[in-house]
């Protein structure tokens, strides 16, 4: 896929963060070069660096290292309220993809009953 940037005319990416690029910092470094050596810059608009600036791969390799790790912990305290919530007995339930069901002040699914006409109807009819 990099080698076909070079073949559209591209010289510059432009990126709003490191997160939003890429998955670990193996594969910012891995792409980062990739483009390099294509004669591409990447500029992450929200930590300021451009990859053809000379100290941009230093910052980048840092910063790459930080937003891979917040990454993994936001990734950790989602499955943890997810897993307290479990515990609680409160499963989370998107409601809003339900035909027929609200939720009511204490997240319970209630029925709404203008919605569960359709509902009855649409298995009355199969």
């Amino acid at each position: 896929m990099i080698k076909d940037c070079k073949a559209g005319k591209i010289d510059m990416i432009i990126t709003k963060s490191i997160l939003r690029f890429a998955r670990n910092t193996l594969d910012y470094l891995n792409y980062v070069r990739q483009l390099k050596d294509l004669g591409i810059g990447v500029i992450f608009e929200k930590e300021k660096i451009n990859t053809l600036d000379a100290k941009g791969e230093v910052l980048l390799s840092i910063l790459s290292s930080l937003a891979q790790d917040e990454s993994r912990s936001i990734s950790e305290n989602s499955i943890w309220e997810i897993r307290r919530r479990f515990e609680q007995g409160k499963a989370a339930v998107n409601h809003t993809k339900f035909l027929g069901y609200d939720k009511d002040e204490d997240g319970n699914l209630i029925i709404n009953e203008n919605q569960a006409k359709i509902v009855r109807r649409i298995y009355k009819d199969l």
